[in-house]
């Protein structure tokens, strides 16, 4: 009889352990592949990322669209602050070279800066009376992705963070970006800006036009007055034919890039974006770079 319990409990216990060993191994893999840098299959962590590509040499202005995902508005993360940059500049132009007006930062500032570093947000140390010029604000917000910086130049150039999305929201519309929306901020962070990876791929031809962003989203570093060296977040500028242009990270958006390249033996100029890939921006570089491979391989 004793046997028999003994025969009983190993029968049970025994299916409920390889049970328990089985879930542990199955989330083990789900964290493991879904990390950064792991190439596993991101869609165990999200649900697909979408991918988005044009040549700006395309008369018929074609858009290759693709991805596991729908074309559906999801959070931009910092790839925002293109549009922040643009519609700066639309309201306070600059020529390339020129570095425009001389801004102060004010205990507000400082004070976003501490909220945004406090909340985990990318942020450029400032305190009260530090100077900017214009152009130092927009290498400040495109580089090392400062959101202080992106809404403290939106408040310069409009007044308000209300005002500056009234401006952004007429500037997408203009672009022909009828799924973007513009949120309550000018930095991207909040998941209230909105957008497509297609409408991101006009983005990005928008952002080449413009002399002044172009040729910012091109460099790798910069040094900025009170703050010292800052890099590109952007790391596929090491890539022979990168260009530029933007990476975004945050917990709703996942990994976004804005990417623009010269591809093939003619070098033909190739702009596009990744939405929703993985956890972070590294994700979507990754993403990118393949994408520029079989873009490549075609192109040639």
């Amino acid at each position: 009889m004793q046997n028999l319990r003994r025969g009983i409990r190993t029968g049970v216990a025994t299916p409920i352990a390889a049970v328990i060993v089985l879930v542990g191994a199955t989330l083990w893999f789900v964290d493991v592949m879904s990390r950064p840098g792991s190439d596993g299959p991101v869609s165990l962590f999200r649900h697909g990322a979408t991918t988005a590509y044009s040549f700006v040499d395309d008369a018929g202005g074609e858009i290759r669209v693709g991805g596991a995902g729908e074309q559906r508005p999801r959070p931009t993360a910092s790839t925002a602050k293109v549009i922040a940059a643009l519609t700066v500049l639309e309201r306070m132009p600059l020529a390339r070279g020129e570095d425009g007006p001389t801004l102060t930062m004010t205990e507000v500032d400082a004070d976003r800066y501490r909220e945004y570093a406090a909340r985990g947000g990318s942020a450029v140390a400032l305190g009260a009376g530090q100077e900017f010029t214009e152009y130092e604000m927009l290498v400040g917000m495109l580089l090392p992705s400062a959101n202080n910086l992106a809404d403290t130049l939106a408040v310069w150039a409009f007044g308000s963070l209300d005002d500056y999305r009234t401006a952004a929201n007429a500037l997408v519309r203009s672009l022909g970006m009828t799924s973007t929306t513009v949120g309550t901020d000018a930095s991207g962070f909040s998941p209230t800006t909105k957008s497509t990876a297609r409408d991101l791929t006009v983005l990005a031809a928008a952002a080449l036009r413009n002399p002044v962003v172009a040729e910012i989203v091109a460099r790798e570093e910069a040094v900025l007055p009170g703050v010292g060296v800052v890099r590109n977040t952007n790391w596929l500028l090491g890539r022979p034919g990168v260009v530029g242009l933007k990476t975004g990270t945050t917990d709703e958006a996942g990994g976004v890039f804005l990417f623009a390249a010269k591809v093939g033996a003619a070098g033909r100029l190739v702009v596009g974006a990744v939405q929703g890939e993985g956890r972070s921006a590294d994700d979507a570089i990754d993403r990118a770079s393949r994408l520029l491979d079989e873009i490549e391989s075609a192109a040639s």
